[in-house]
């Protein structure tokens, strides 16, 4: 893969951050505290191999000291006064990007001053001079005589910053961050034509006439700026006619995650900024460039472009790699060489372009604040906040991917190339948050009416700031035949989501009432809604955790929908829990067809699907033809979670206000919600813990009896995103022949050695069951304490079952 320069205005954007904030984008030539040396010591002949004096003579008077009367760091600086005049050398670089900077101190009453060198020669040609008055005030010749004034504080110490860029022959100079100054490098001071060349800063005992020059220096650092590339590629390393997706798909892969399919690019010779490759987007190309969910720093995402005459060209940029969830912004090339955006709102931004010629495309991200721009040929075409929708909804400020799609409007013939594709960071951003947490399970016995409760930390072990959501089931006491591994049938293309209302909407008939619960968000039914062009899609409401846990125990039983008109077919969809990160439901639960009338339908499920307490998504999936509004709404307004919608691979809200005409209803008897944890929500820096308390409450539960639940904890942990925690427990409850409350306790649980059982009633008899169900060991007891030697035993989970004169009571025991 060939690695490129990015282009003037790339590296001119984001000059002061991208030095200051992104270390690791630097190799630094040279850097100095003066710490080292000893006070009175001269600078040039203690450092001959960086510093000299105007007239090569270190150790004499042009050569400035080291000074322990002022220190920005530590306790030494240079002192440069008198007729000292030195020299920084830096090289004659004529190519590369620089940062000279240091810390500078102007006492009270003196003045200051300093200047560039094209030369390292001192004396050829003066790049630059910044003259500091002993008032606070200062000026600079930059490219002209006088080209900029400033202020500053005397006896304070300022941050001199000088960016070089050779390769775009531009200057900035910036004090305390604030830019003074930027210009043609090149230019002398005075504005005369001259070298393209770094060669020096001259430190001299300079000054307005009239004025007392005395400064000192500290800190010094000279640093060549590199380009912090995460992927870049001319494609000409590849053979024309394969698949992009399948020859790099660490960086691409295609909508629908299908590599080598109709959705995958080729490579292409029929056009190419760089001989002889580039990539050709036509057909049903659909091709995704992954950038890897970023949410910190500021990043360049660059490409040449090239629409052939008469046809058209598209881009996109996703918030989340996983496309279909957000559009960030929409770029429309049409075939008559104009074009527009959405970006932040609908046709936010027109431009022209030229048909038939390579042209580049700067797409700059700055994520820490929320902030984007777009520019062709280094001109600026648009710029808005980032983290909004391209229709201008509210979104996420996270950088996904690029979507190559061959997309047009309406009537145009998608064709375009691109070529030369740089992705690199700008302003390096934090590492991705870690969320650090242990997983063993919580197993403990508990008398009824008793509580227990448990400290679980969780830690961010990353970097970027950690976001946890806590979410609680209990499992089912007995075995299931619900269906697993089910995956949505029926194809889903990339549409986009343009809904429209029923023009002549009739009024539905009241819902069907009289059920145990009925879970949803909508009133009666007020309209119907389709897509313009009629496609694949899916409608769903969402129950989240915080609503479902107090359900726990009862069944997904049928469900109620509203048909305004009849597409060609229909298929109820039920779904697990999502994902923190990427909007829209998990794991598909149920999927069962059904041929609906216009109105109100009840949809029994064949099997009933247990209710655990989890979030849980119910909606259906349609083959809606064109002209048609097939999905009931009511009158709104619209409940986040009333309105989910999805045209293709990811979920996002319908836009507008209105809710599904979709209803859940439970049966059966809802069990006690005995599991508890505070803090369910938070948010962590680096290396911060939360202490989340994890609570058991067995009033009200059966006695002998084991209950199991599971706290699932999810977070922005892309890596790591959901962990879950078994909780168990032993409830022993009972009443012996003198009233007193039985009981049995175990521990220590977990054990590697002892076991040991105690109650206040006689144990009969003692088996223990391991989890391949192998009674390995059985024995009477005959008394209220039991101990036994496990450190046989291999590690994992064992049945212990305990029998008293009050009944029998069975528990878990974890060996490690």
């Amino acid at each position: 893969m060939k690695k490129f320069t990015l282009s003037m205005f790339a590296i001119l954007f984001a000059f002061a951050s991208f030095v200051a904030n992104a270390q690791s984008s630097r190799a630094v030539v040279y850097a100095d505290d003066f710490e080292s040396y000893t006070a009175g010591d001269h600078i040039a002949q203690s450092i001959p191999e960086f510093w000299t004096t105007w007239s090569n003579a270190p150790g004499g008077p042009e050569d400035g000291v080291i000074s322990a009367e002022q220190a920005s760091s530590g306790t030494k600086s240079a002192m440069i006064s008198g007729t000292n005049d030195n020299v920084l050398k830096l090289g004659n670089k004529t190519s590369g990007v620089y940062h000279v900077s240091w810390k500078m101190f102007v006492p009270t009453g003196f003045a200051g001053y300093y200047n560039f060198q094209h030369f390292e020669a001192p004396g050829n040609e003066w790049a630059f001079e910044v003259y500091f008055d002993n008032n606070g005030t200062g000026y600079m010749h930059a490219g002209g005589n006088n080209a900029a004034t400033f202020t500053y504080t005397n006896n304070q110490w300022l941050t001199v910053e000088n960016f070089i860029d050779l390769d775009a022959d531009l200057a900035q100079v910036y004090f305390d961050g604030a830019l003074i100054h930027e210009w043609q490098f090149s230019l002398q001071a005075q504005g005369e034509p001259g070298t393209k060349q770094l060669g020096g800063v001259n430190f001299y005992a300079g000054s307005t006439a009239g004025m007392t020059p005395k400064y000192y220096i500290d800190d010094v650092d000279y640093s060549a700026i590199t380009e912090q590339f995460i992927f870049a590629d001319d494609f000409d390393a590849y053979t024309a006619g394969a698949y992009v997706a399948v020859t790099i798909p660490e960086i691409f892969t295609t909508w629908s995650n299908a590599p080598g399919t109709a959705e995958d690019a080729t490579f292409s010779t029929d056009f190419a900024e760089t001989a002889p490759n580039s990539v050709k987007i036509v057909g049903t190309t659909d091709l995704v460039m992954k950038l890897g969910n970023k949410t910190s720093g500021k990043y360049l995402v660059a490409f040449d472009y090239y629409v052939p005459a008469t046809k058209a060209g598209y881009y996109n940029f996703q918030h989340m790699e996983a496309p279909g969830n957000e559009w960030a912004f929409e770029v429309y090339f049409d075939n008559n060489g104009t074009g527009y955006m959405h970006a932040g709102g609908s046709n936010a931004a027109t431009f022209n372009y030229t048909q038939g010629a390579w042209f580049h495309i700067d797409n700059v991200i700055d994520l820490d604040n929320d902030w984007a721009q777009v520019y062709f040929n280094d001109a600026l075409i648009y710029e808005w906040q980032f983290s909004l929708q391209a229709q201008g909804e509210p979104g996420t400020n996270q950088l996904g991917g690029v979507n190559f799609y061959a997309g047009s409007t309406a009537g145009m013939t998608p064709t375009y190339y691109f070529d030369n594709v740089a992705y690199a960071a700008l302003v390096e951003g934090a590492q991705d948050p870690a969320i650090g947490v242990a997983t063993s399970p919580i197993i403990t016995t508990i008398q009824e009416g008793n509580t227990y409760t448990q400290n679980l930390p969780i830690t961010n072990i990353g970097e970027g700031t950690l976001e946890f959501e806590i979410t609680k089931s209990f499992d089912m006491p007995t075995a299931t035949n619900q269906p697993s591994g089910l995956v949505p049938s029926g194809t889903i293309g990339k549409v986009a989501p343009e809904f429209v209302v029923d023009p002549t909407p009739f009024r539905g008939d009241a819902a069907p009432a009289n059920r145990d619960v009925t879970l949803h968000y909508d009133g009666e039914n007020s309209t119907g809604v389709g897509l313009t062009a009629g496609a694949q899609w899916r409608a769903a409401v969402r129950f989240p955790g915080s609503m479902m846990a107090q359900y726990n125990g009862m069944y997904l039983s049928s469900v109620e929908i509203y048909i305004n008109e009849n597409a060609n077919s229909h298929k109820l969809q039920v779904y697990d829990m999502g994902s923190w990160n990427v909007p829209g439901p998990g794991a598909l639960l149920v999927e069962q067809t059904f041929d609906p009338l216009p109105g109100w339908n009840t949809i029994n499920l064949t099997t009933p699907l247990y209710i655990g307490g989890k979030e849980l998504w119910v909606g259906y999936w349609m083959d809606q033809p064109a002209g048609l509004f097939p999905a009931g709404c009511d009158a709104g307004p619209a409940h986040p979670d009333g309105r989910w919608i999805s045209t293709g691979p990811g979920w996002g809200f319908l836009s507008l206000d209105y809710n599904w005409n979709i209803r859940a209803v439970l049966t059966g008897t809802a069990g006690p919600v005995w599991l508890s944890a505070t803090p369910t929500t938070g948010e962590l820096t680096a290396g911060q813990i939360a202490d989340v308390t994890v609570g058991v409450n067995a009033t009200g539960l059966e006695p002998l009896t084991v209950y199991k639940g599971k706290l699932h904890i999810r977070s922005n942990d892309f890596a790591n995103e959901l962990v879950n925690v078994s909780v168990w427990i032993t409830v022993l409850v009972g009443v012996n022949e003198n009233g007193e409350q039985a009981y049995v306790s175990m521990y220590p649980n977990p054990a590697n050695s002892m076991m040991n059982l105690k109650a206040n009633t006689e144990i009969k008899m003692v088996s223990i069951t391991n989890n391949l169900g192998q009674v390995v060991y059985s024995g009477i007891v005959g008394q209220q304490e039991f101990k036994m030697d496990i450190s046989q035993f291999k590690t994992g989970m064992y049945i212990v079952r305990v029998e008293t004169a009050n009944g029998t009571a069975t528990q878990k025991l974890m060996v490690d």
